[in-house]
């Protein structure tokens, strides 16, 4: 991810020799998802926006987010074939990474509309690809990333179905623990007590974290250091939060 924006005013970019090509290229491409009558489409159309994208490189500033964001969601679709779904979760790889940190915070959460309820109808290959984009690019925002803790957290519970110690099972528990030490203890306790309370389907997966992340015998107002993997999945994220040094996952 581009650590800071090219330049902090817009008005800049976009009087950029190249954005107004940009700008109607995207539009162009945009204008054909309304006209995609199959999936086979509308991964035409994602490879189309990818092109345009990695044309205008070097410009980190997307013509028409909001619409961008739109077509996105609508090939995150739970009922569309996984292979739509790789081709949109790459194309938001690819947009989060020129954007820079500043720009993906303020837009992550209209972004994020399809990702977040996607991992339970997920392929395999597309659940892998998720627990991806939240370790590049969700968690290294640490404070940040708060206004989007409650879908974020319906997601790592939602991989934490995946039991018996699979690989989705550890990464969302290493996720989880990050996020522990990256953000306020108020807001990602907040966030899973929220899921326990309003999300059935992943209740069951809402207590085994909390009984985790408090075993019984042990003083839950003791700090502990985090574990090792918290630490390196956070890496790169703000820390200045108020949380260092809260509890982690019992092992």
């Amino acid at each position: 991810m581009v650590d800071s924006d090219i330049t902090s005013d817009p008005s800049d970019i976009t009087s950029h020799p190249k954005y107004r090509h940009f700008r109607d290229e995207c539009d162009s491409v945009l204008l054909q998802f309304e006209r995609a009558q199959e999936w086979a489409d509308l991964i035409r159309q994602l490879n189309l926006l990818q092109k345009t994208l990695v044309k205008y490189g070097e410009l980190p500033l997307i013509p028409d987010k909001v619409l961008v964001a739109k077509r996105l969601y609508q090939c995150l679709n739970p009922a569309l074939p996984p292979g739509v779904h790789e081709k949109a979760l790459e194309t938001l790889e690819l947009i989060f990474s020129r954007i820079g940190t500043s720009r993906l915070s303020r837009d992550l959460a209209f972004y994020s509309e399809g990702i977040f309820p996607l991992y339970r109808h997920a392929s395999y290959q597309v659940k892998s690809k998720l627990l991806d984009l939240f370790q590049r690019y969700y968690v290294p925002l640490g404070p940040r990333v708060v206004p989007c803790l409650p879908g974020l957290v319906l997601s790592l519970l939602s991989a934490m179905d995946d039991v018996g110690g699979s690989e989705y099972y550890q990464r969302a528990i290493h996720l989880l623990a990050a996020l522990t030490y990256c953000t306020p203890t108020h807001a990602i306790m907040s966030a899973v007590w929220g899921r326990l309370l309003h999300n059935a389907s992943v209740r069951y997966q809402a207590l085994t974290y909390l009984k985790m992340r408090f075993p019984l015998g042990t003083p839950s107002v003791h700090e502990v250091a985090p574990s090792p993997a918290a630490r390196g999945s956070a890496r790169g994220s703000s820390r200045g939060s108020a949380n260092h040094g809260r509890l982690t996952v019992s092992r």
